[in-house]
């Protein structure tokens, strides 16, 4: 079964109901007037973003002591980047691989690419105990890195400032063995382990 009919089929324990379109081939909406398409448009656009949501709505309620504690540091968290993410991961070599609810912290006016709350998701995984399994850390320093954190079999996307990643690397949370792009690929070793305990605490900070 393709990803597109998964998200349509999957049913949670929570009811979110996704409505029935009427099928329309490409020349027959571009047949139809200009508002219908519009409107038919739309309606495809909320049906797929319910689609995203039944999938991952059993998995929220785990989430909210995370939310919880990003909050409290600052976090203004992007409802609209919520939904279970693409690309499944594993804890072990010999774990069950699982798909990553995405939970971001997004910038606001007055806090734009601020590490406090851009970090604030990151951080209270890390102290929460769980695991960070991938990481891609590439591009400018301004933008946000991904970090994929697990625990047991449940897996968290999350984003967060490029000297998180580094702090990281420091206190020994992200090695050379951890899948992804990262700075820690280049030394396959924590980058100053004589200031991991100091890196740990920025990192739970």
């Amino acid at each position: 079964m393709s990803h597109t009919a998964r998200r349509f089929s999957d049913k949670p324990a929570q009811r979110v109901d996704v409505p029935k379109l009427s099928k329309f081939t490409r020349e027959e909406a571009e047949r139809l007037p200009l508002l219908d398409r519009v409107l038919l448009q739309e309606h495809e656009r909320h049906a797929c973003r319910l689609a995203d949501i039944r999938r991952v709505a059993d998995k929220l309620a785990a989430l909210e002591p995370i939310v919880r504690a990003a909050r409290a540091d600052g976090a203004y968290l992007d409802v609209t980047d919520v939904r279970l993410s693409y690309a499944s991961h594993r804890l072990s070599g010999n774990g069950r691989r699982v798909n990553a609810v995405v939970l971001k912290a997004g910038d606001t006016f007055s806090s734009w690419r601020d590490p406090k709350t851009q970090n604030a998701v990151a951080n209270a995984l890390l102290a929460a105990g769980w695991r960070v399994v991938d990481v891609d850390a590439t591009g400018s320093e301004i933008s946000r890195d991904r970090v994929i954190f697990m625990h047991g079999q449940r897996a968290v996307e999350t984003s967060c400032m490029r000297q998180w990643v580094v702090d990281a690397i420091e206190a020994g949370h992200i090695t050379a063995a951890t899948p992804g792009r990262h700075p820690a690929t280049d030394t396959g070793t924590p980058l100053n382990a004589a200031h991991a305990g100091a890196a740990r605490t920025a990192c739970a900070s």
